[in-house]
């Protein structure tokens, strides 16, 4: 891992499910996962505790929503803490193709595009996002995409995939913690990869805590760059 960046930044949590030969969980147009009911309610209690939520386009395209907040206890929570119901939902696309048609667009979130240039261009006058960050020409720049994120009031980040967004974060410093949850599966190499090739990575984790829950095990750490 690269030193973190001396670049102010949000505080980021990457929270990811993998099988045990380290691929990620994946959710088709049917809304299937790898993980159990109990990670969904996991992930929902991590995601209601920060101001954003960031993913990449694949993972988008292959679920088709957001991860909206469903418990009513966890959204009156947030609005006891004078907070938005909902966090804020960002999408990370260089290419900024996206279909309209997705769920993703009729969800009652606040949305917003991290994107380039050519990805700006094409949402130049849509109402599809309530904000259309350009950051780089033709890959993300990340210092310039953070400083959009601190300008927008956003603190506190989850990154829920995929693997390239996790792996370009980790590159360069810029995820604080890490929650994986392992599932009791072998995917093959069909499935995606938590560190795709070409994007090595090292350094130490912390662990915080374990917990076991069924067949699946909770990993909580913190990195050290």
């Amino acid at each position: 891992m690269s030193p973190p960046q001396s670049i102010p930044r949000p505080y980021t949590t990457a929270i990811l499910a993998s099988s045990l030969d380290g691929r990620l969980a994946r959710a088709d147009a049917l809304g299937e996962r790898i993980a159990s009911a109990y990670d969904f309610q996991h992930l929902e209690q991590q995601v209601a505790q920060v101001d954003a939520v960031l993913f990449g386009a694949t993972t988008l395209r292959l679920g088709g929503t957001a991860m909206r907040l469903q418990s009513p206890h966890l959204i009156a929570e947030r609005e006891h803490q004078g907070r938005s119901p909902q966090p804020l939902q960002i999408v990370c696309s260089a290419s900024g193709e996206l279909d309209l048609n997705l769920p993703f667009f009729r969800q009652p979130i606040p949305r917003a595009l991290l994107t380039t240039e050519k990805g700006a261009s094409r949402w130049q006058g849509a109402t599809a996002f309530d904000h259309c960050w350009c950051a780089g020409g033709e890959a993300i720049d990340w210092p310039q995409a953070f400083a959009h994120l601190q300008a927008s009031g956003v603190q506190t980040l989850a990154v829920l995939g995929g693997g390239q967004l996790f792996a370009s974060l980790l590159e360069i410093g810029a995820i604080d913690e890490l929650w994986l949850t392992l599932c009791p599966l072998l995917l093959g190499s069909a499935a995606p990869s938590l560190y795709p090739e070409g994007n090595p990575c090292s350094g130490k984790l912390i662990l915080l805590n374990v917990l076991p829950v069924g067949n699946e095990v909770y990993l909580h750490y913190r990195l050290s760059y």
